[in-house]
Formats: C-alpha cells, structure tokens, sequence
C-alpha cells in the first residue's frame, strides 16, 4: 500500500514509524552495537 491511499492517520503511524527507525540507527550506530535486520530471508546483525 502506498503512502498516498493511506488515511492522515496511517500517514502520521508511517512518519512516527519512520523517526523511529532514524533515531534508532543514530543510537546504535553511537554505541557501535549491531542493528539486526531482515536480509534475504534471514535475521542478520549488520554493523553500522
């Protein structure tokens, strides 16, 4: 589903989800610690 068929409400929940996901990164990538993600089928620890 795009960003534009969503409702203002769905849109709000998609840019909250967004900042999150930043400063998540940000947070890690000062700490030096891994982010895990979803990579081929897979759970992986990237470094930052």
């Amino acid at each position: 589903m795009k960003a534009s068929e969503l409702s203002e409400e769905g849109r709000m929940a998609l840019r909250a989800q967004h900042r999150a996901a930043r400063k998540l990164r940000a947070e890690h990538r000062r700490l030096g610690l891994p982010i895990i993600v979803w990579k081929n089928g897979k759970v992986v620890e990237e470094q930052p």
